[in-house]
């Protein structure tokens, strides 16, 4: 089975982890067969928001280290050293739109909806994407932060450290 290219020059599921322009290996197969069945122009923004999540982590010691895993057979981003971070999950909505799931019992979907009400946000747990347009970076960048450093905020907000 063949996967037409994107700048990640990903044209076999076997040559996914080695032939690509990733920054950061995959962690497993499973996550690789999610990545791999995803459309090039949803796998480049999926690839876009994965490379920044690993970024802000390496940029922020509070954020340390990022665990990716499959959650409902989604890939997932956690913060499991520093549990600074509320996790973060990517998923196909469908052939032009994606979402990034955020825990529905924490205040981030919500912080996002009123900081940038442009984006489509359901202000409950999910912000949804268009495959087919430019990711906006800064803004995402903000949100991913939120979520990375979510239990980090709340503890220095409630007067712990």
């Amino acid at each position: 089975m063949k996967l037409a290219t994107s700048k990640y020059k990903i044209k076999s599921k076997s040559n996914f982890k080695t032939n690509s322009k990733l920054k950061h290996p995959l962690p497993s197969e499973e996550i690789t067969s999610y990545y791999f069945n995803l459309t090039p122009a949803m796998l480049e923004k999926f690839m876009e928001i994965r490379n920044w999540i690993y970024e802000l982590s390496f940029a922020d010691e509070k954020i340390g280290e990022i665990e990716e895993c499959l959650k409902w057979g989604e890939p997932s981003f956690l913060t499991p050293k520093t549990k600074s971070g509320s996790t973060i999950r990517m998923a196909k909505v469908n052939d032009s739109e994606f979402a990034l799931y955020f825990n529905c019992k924490t205040s981030i979907a919500k912080e996002i909806s009123i900081e940038f009400p442009e984006f489509n946000c359901d202000g409950k747990r999910a912000l949804y994407l268009s495959a087919s347009n430019k990711l906006p970076k800064t803004k995402l960048i903000v949100c991913l932060k939120k979520a990375l450093l979510y239990h980090k905020r709340k503890s220095e907000t409630n007067g712990y450290s």
